[in-house]
């Protein structure tokens, strides 16, 4: 099935496929029309459309897509489109805006993407915090505080993880996602003030994949802490480009990347598919 998919998705599909994060099965050709479905990690669920061409015709891809959602028998999906700065799913990208949406996509959230370049001052750490990997710490522990965590998230996805399905449910997932990304093992670490944990910052192969902070804690600037951490560990280990993104509506986490010295680069435009 791979073969069916041009250069270089092609190339990314049998390497995810390797690694247990996309299957043939999970994906799907028909004329123009091409999508395949994405999982976090070996043994997970996929949950976001990983590639997606509509091919020339919004209905069909829109058909597509409602194939390979039945055919999977999942929840949820999500779809996301990036674009520069000032451009617009439905004008920029309609064909598959509109697929997306015909097939039962809605768009519910948009994202700022941000990128740290190798050159860009380094973001300073204060020394207020102690970090201890999370791996050392164990899952029960490092779940009870992503549940802390989740309490009053700014994080579309988090919030509604937490209203439909509790905060158990979407840390003890969140936790999973997040001991699997691409790493070392001692990168994914929580922050502590003496003895009190007070959050965490994951950094993956080549971004900033998630960091939060205790809610009694916030606005105190531990967040920077937390960034500046993430983003020298990565800086540290070479690599000359670090993302990052955070919904529109999370003010202050843009403010941290901005005060890190990321630079915006454009907006993520994410879609949800959920049964029922």
């Amino acid at each position: 099935m791979f073969e069916q998919f041009p250069e270089p998705a092609r190339s990314a599909l049998v390497a995810a496929g390797e690694e247990g994060r996309t299957r043939p099965e999970w994906c799907f050709v028909k004329d123009q029309a091409r999508v395949c479905f994405w999982a976090p990690y070996r043994g997970a669920d996929p949950v976001i459309t990983w590639y997606f061409e509509p091919g020339l015709d919004a209905s069909a891809g829109a058909a597509l897509l409602r194939e390979g959602l039945a055919s999977l028998g999942v929840d949820k999906m999500i779809h996301d489109i990036a674009l520069s700065p000032g451009l617009t799913p439905s004008l920029d990208r309609s064909i598959e805006h509109t697929a997306v949406l015909e097939a039962g996509f809605r768009l519910e959230v948009e994202r700022l993407r941000f990128e740290w370049a190798a050159g860009s001052d380094l973001p300073e750490e204060s020394g207020r915090l102690t970090y201890r990997p999370a791996r050392d710490l164990g899952a029960p522990y490092v779940v009870n505080l992503l549940v802390e965590i989740s309490r009053g998230s700014l994080d579309h996805d988090t919030r509604i993880e937490v209203a439909t399905r509790g905060a158990l449910h979407e840390a003890t997932g969140m936790y999973a996602d997040l001991v699997h990304r691409k790493g070392k093992p001692d990168w994914f670490v929580v922050g502590f003030s003496g003895n009190r944990p007070v959050g965490l910052v994951v950094p993956d192969d080549h971004s900033i994949a998630y960091i939060g902070v205790v809610p009694d804690l916030r606005g105190h600037g531990l967040v920077d802490d937390l960034l500046a951490r993430g983003t020298r560990t990565l800086a540290e280990a070479g690599l000359e480009r670090i993302v990052a993104a955070t919904d529109v509506g999370n003010a202050p986490m843009a403010a941290a990347f901005a005060r890190a010295g990321y630079a915006q680069t454009g907006r993520l435009f994410r879609y949800y598919w959920r049964s029922g």
